[in-house]
């Protein structure tokens, strides 16, 4: 049954509805709960119940039970709310496009079906972050009974392949320490990135403050702070630390700073990133991309006894929860450790077969001694 919604058979067995709105009169409802008609009443009914004079933003320009509407109270609610600030520009983009082709239509006739061809229209990066946007926004619509359930719920998408950033390989590394050598600020964001393995939402944020003996301590990373909360605590190499030292302007809160002794924003140090890379002649790379560098290293990794890290390794620096994701770094280096040792293997029994036969030859041919 919709919210502010009662029932009862009559004595003739007719089922009878009616609205139950605080502070409004009720009001009989035609047809079956969840019906057009049924529904476009209540929504009226829940109109009326608005404090006379008070405009909701966006009110002009759209009605009742449309997908507009119900968008523009997602952007007023707590859910909308509790996603982290460099979340919400990127939903917000995904939402505004699909409410610009689809935001006429009514909310509660759109199905699993039409999500999931709306989203087939799309290049397999967007459809990503279209349907994280989607998701989220139809959650909340659940959740104030303006649909029953959430119709992207179930939707695919197609997976990228090879992740949606370009991951950087050693030579990408060297080309990058060549132009910017230690001492600039680009050399130090490099230095914390491939140690620390962290998002360009977090390196803008690592300063003084945060680090503890040489260790970063018990840093929240900006993506999970209104989520799990989790921390990690990260100690810096020798590199690193000399690095800082040697940089001639860092700021007191942060590391990285403006020229004017600032602290940069997300946004502005992605571009400041992609003037370096620039600079560098590492026009496909990016920031995100070092992240991928420090957790391939630590999947890489090998020691003089053969032990290699695992995935709860790669998690306690990287802060992921879910650990889907560095496994493919586990297996990937996995492939590559399996493929040496067997190829090794192969080599060395050849070579001993070679032998033997060479040694059974002389023996067969005294003449040859």
């Amino acid at each position: 049954m919709p919210r502010f919604v009662k029932g009862y058979v009559d004595d003739t067995g007719k089922a009878r509805h009616y609205t139950r709105i605080p502070g409004v009169k009720p009001v009989p409802l035609p047809g079956l709960p969840w019906s057009t008609e049924f529904m476009d009443a209540l929504d009226k009914a829940l109109a009326s119940r608005k404090t006379p004079g008070k405009v909701e933003i966006g009110a002009s320009r759209t009605v009742q039970g449309t997908i507009n509407a119900a968008v523009v109270l997602y952007y007023k609610s707590g859910q909308w709310q509790s996603l982290a600030p460099g979340t919400q520009p990127g939903r917000k983009s995904s939402l505004e496009r699909f409410r610009k082709e689809h935001g006429e239509k009514r909310l509660r006739l759109l199905g699993q079906a039409h999500v999931q061809a709306y989203i087939n229209t799309l290049e397999p990066g967007p459809q990503r972050n279209m349907l994280q946007a989607l998701k989220h926004f139809f959650d909340y619509c659940v959740t104030v009974h303006l649909i029953p359930t959430n119709p992207a719920a179930n939707v695919t998408r197609v997976k990228r392949k090879g992740g949606s950033y370009f991951a950087w390989g050693e030579e990408h590394y060297a080309k990058y320490c060549a132009r910017h050598p230690v001492g600039t600020k680009a050399r130090l964001a490099l230095a914390l990135y491939v140690n620390l393995a962290v998002r360009k939402s977090d390196v803008v944020r690592i300063g003084p403050r945060n680090v503890v003996d040489g260790v970063l301590t018990d840093f929240v990373p900006q993506k999970t702070s209104r989520t799990t909360g989790m921390t990690i605590t990260v100690p810096l190499f020798e590199e690193t630390k000399a690095i800082i030292a040697a940089t001639p302007l860092t700021g007191t809160e942060t590391y990285l700073v403006t020229a004017q002794g600032k602290a940069f924003t997300a946004n502005g140090f992605g571009n400041k990133m992609r003037e370096w890379c620039d600079q560098a002649e590492l026009p496909e790379c990016s920031s995100h991309g070092l992240r991928k560098l420090c957790l391939t290293r630590l999947a890489d990794y090998e020691g003089p006894d053969g032990r290699t890290l695992d995935v709860r390794d790669l998690q306690a620096i990287s802060g992921h929860k879910d650990v889907r994701e560095l496994m493919l770094y586990i297996e990937k280096a996995d492939r590559k450790r399996r493929a040496r040792r067997a190829i090794a293997q192969l080599e060395e029994a050849q070579k001993a077969n070679a032998n033997l036969s060479s040694s059974a030859g002389r023996l067969d041919n005294p003449a040859k001694k």
